[in-house]
């Protein structure tokens, strides 16, 4: 992903979100009913690329990918606006992941807020709906919560990071077909 890429995609999303008729491409090309195919082909190549460092690297596959996605986080959001609030941070990360991963914050009934200090712990819960890596390890027979899993956390982690400058962690809570429930704890 190029630095002009993101700077362009940062723009629009600090844009106010402003759409102006003649920047809506009347057609797409190709067609994305024609990309489907070559979808299905990348993810099952990274299905195979997971499956073969999990066979080389055992139990430290997760730590290389984790710190992958870290990195990668942390490249990308230095191009978005600074910010102290996590929950705006949050938003701003999921409107720009959409399509990739959707996630949104949530809190159990008996909270008030989004953001819960609890046992000297300060965290946020985020549900993962439609995730690209969810639907890349079905159609791969893979497990959740392994090195491709570690690669969003890692993403996740280090985007925050970079946005709010606090230090972040990630852990599964419950994982399933449709949804998965993430911890992200803050340092």
């Amino acid at each position: 992903m190029s630095a002009g890429y993101i700077d362009e995609m940062h723009e629009a999303f600090h844009s106010d979100l402003v759409y102006r008729s003649e920047d809506i491409p009347l057609e797409c090309s190709p067609r994305p009913k024609e990309m489907e195919q070559t979808l299905h082909g990348v993810m099952k190549l990274n299905g195979l690329v997971i499956r073969s460092l999990e066979e080389i690297a055992g139990r430290g596959a997760n730590a290389v990918t984790y710190r992958a996605g870290k990195k990668f986080g942390h490249e990308v959001a230095k191009y978005f606006q600074k910010r102290e609030d996590v929950e705006g941070a949050l938003h701003e990360l999921s409107d720009l992941l959409r399509g990739q991963y959707s996630f949104e914050v949530w809190k159990p009934e008996d909270k008030e807020t989004f953001i819960i200090e609890e046992n000297g712990e300060t965290f946020i819960y985020l549900v993962f709906h439609d995730c690209i890596v969810r639907q890349t390890l079905r159609r791969n027979g893979l497990e959740q919560g392994g090195p491709l899993c570690q690669t969003l956390f890692g993403y996740v982690v280090g985007a925050i990071e970079e946005i709010t400058g606090r230090k972040a962690k990630l852990e599964i809570v419950h994982t399933g077909p449709n949804a998965c429930l993430k911890k992200l704890i803050l340092k």
